[in-house]
């Protein structure tokens, strides 16, 4: 049974009756007292306590990613990644490397290509793709992974034709002409990932092993996940996750199931709530819409910069309806990703028809993912369900100012309004929604706060009214992950009682100046009283 003393630190609690001290006693994984040093070095410094001085360094309740896609991150660190290229000659310059080390026929993948970025051209096209890689499927995932770009070979692989209809759950872009032109839209890339060679259990481990280690390396002691279209099968992702805490790698994990995994998960005799300290069961996820990128988020009238569409509903409002009776009738919750204020709508009007779960087993809510637009009446309207949000702060630094233009001025006040969320009383989360963003959280932070890239120090940030203060951007990523999961009582502040989650920095969090977020260092994560990750050399 580890036993642990900090003394010497900057110790935020997040627990108002005593919301700041410089000692935490740790054990059995739970925390057990905090106060002064010299009170808890009497109580507590025995010779079978391991007593660590903190030298002044600042210690937060354990940082939680509330929605992040963890084997998607340890994908993005294991291959091609474009989030750093603003042009789209060297993107391509990378992709012929690549293809010059592979064998042929052996498939390319990248990530995080985004043609807003490129200061030489728009999107990747099918003929630029196959002038590079003439005997290599090519499939490279935009930023937002709603929108694919592949070649000629990746088309044949797929077993589609040239002027292949569209599904109807997806678009493919078209040429003049009408034939594919390489961009692939929505669950038309579906079969694009069948046609990819299986990957082993052991490559699926490493991604995750990968992610998790880098995950803890920036602080962050939970992660609430949804990755059964990479793990495959519930039966790998429950094997994955047991292994690594089982090998060491100390991150607790929360999962959402995916629906088409469903009745996998119902069979093995999983439900919401179902699992440990360290790997939990959570909502059956499902999709509304897409992303402002590929203009597939679903809105309430047109878009601003396209007045021929209003974006993509994934699911028909029976189709939604049947879904989320189905979760309920096996007292699963819903977690849906609807990122227009069209999408939100078809959310809420369904759950607003559905009766109350009746029996639960567990305190876990329903969850609207992103809500990137919604408008003064969802507001209302949401706060009146058991309904949490998770939102992603880091979003406003990708996305402006080019969707100013997809959305319209008039849209702007609802838009992003993290602000109003959190005044209306809907609780909410913050997380990053990597691979898609940067894991750091400290980005998300910086973002929360300032409302601008974080490399535009001169820029007064986007929809200024919507900044939060330092505290309540904090309270997004502790206090926020946990109510957002029903687990307030067990984490998200340093009670005692709770469990030992601790994020510690070189510098404070909740300082004057939000531009020291983007030099902060994380130097060691606590989890359940074990020290999942170090800054080696310090706090030795």
């Amino acid at each position: 049974m580890e036993k642990r003393l900090f003394v010497k630190g900057n110790i935020f609690t997040l627990d108002k009756r005593m919301p700041k001290a410089e000692a935490v006693y740790i054990e059995g994984g739970k925390i057990q007292a905090i106060g002064s040093s010299e009170e808890l070095s009497l109580q507590f410094g025995r010779v079978d306590v391991e007593v660590i001085h903190l030298e002044g360094r600042y210690v937060y309740p354990g940082l939680t990613d509330n929605h992040l896609h963890l084997l998607g991150h340890g994908i993005r660190l294991s291959c091609l990644d474009f989030a750093k290229e603003s042009s789209k000659n060297s993107m391509l310059r990378r992709v012929r490397e690549w293809v010059e080390l592979t064998p042929p026929g052996q498939w390319i993948l990248g990530l995080n290509w985004d043609e807003h970025r490129m200061k030489d051209g728009g999107p990747p096209l099918r003929e630029e793709l196959d002038r590079i890689a003439p005997m290599h499927p090519v499939m490279l995932t935009r930023s937002c992974h709603h929108v694919q770009a592949v070649n000629t070979c990746a088309i044949k692989a797929a077993g589609l034709a040239m002027n292949a209809p569209d599904p109807s759950d997806g678009v493919y872009g078209r040429d003049e002409h009408g034939y594919l032109n390489g961009l692939v839209y929505e669950n038309a890339s579906q079969p694009f990932r069948d046609a990819i060679p299986p990957v082993t259990f052991a490559e699926k481990k490493e991604w995750a092993n990968k992610a998790a280690r880098d995950a803890l390396s920036y602080g962050i002691t939970a992660v609430h996940t949804e990755d059964l279209r990479d793990a495959g099968s519930v039966r790998e992702l429950v094997r994955i996750y047991r292994e690594l805490i089982q090998e060491g790698v100390f991150l607790r994990s929360h999962h959402l199931i995916y629906h088409p995994f469903f009745e996998e998960l119902i069979e093995a005799g999983l439900s919401a709530g179902n699992g440990d300290e360290w790997f939990r069961i959570g909502a059956m996820k499902i999709f509304a819409d897409g992303s402002f990128g590929g203009r597939t988020a679903r809105l309430s009238t047109p878009y601003a910069d396209d007045s021929s569409t209003l974006g993509i509903s994934i699911h028909s409002q029976e189709e939604m309806r049947w879904l989320f009776r189905k979760a309920h009738e096996h007292d699963m919750p819903v977690a849906v990703h609807a990122i227009g204020d069209g999408a939100a709508n078809q959310v809420v009007e369904v759950l607003e028809q559905l009766p109350t779960f009746r029996g639960r087993r567990h305190s876990l809510p329903n969850r609207l993912i992103h809500a990137q637009v919604l408008s003064r009446e969802l507001f209302t309207r949401i706060r009146q369900l058991p309904l949490v949000v998770d939102i992603q702060p880091r979003f406003v630094a990708s996305d402006f100012p080019w969707v100013v233009k997809r959305l319209g001025e008039r849209r702007l006040p609802f838009a992003y309004a993290w602000k109003s969320l959190i005044a209306s009383g809907i609780p909410c989360g913050g997380g990053s929604d990597a691979p898609i963003e940067p894991i750091n959280p400290l980005l998300g932070l910086h973002t929360a706060i300032t409302r601008r890239d974080p490399y535009r120090e001169d820029h007064p940030g986007w929809i200024p009214e919507q900044k939060l203060t330092p505290l309540e951007a904090l309270h997004l990523f502790t206090w926020g992950g946990a109510t957002t999961v029903g687990e307030q009582g067990e984490r998200g502040s340093i009670t005692p009682g709770k469990w030992a989650d601790l994020s510690i920095f070189d510098r404070d969090l909740l300082g004057p100046d939000p531009d020291t977020l983007l030099e902060t260092k994380a130097i060691m994560t606590v989890v359940n009283g074990h020290i999942a990750w170090r800054d080696e050399g310090s706090l030795s």
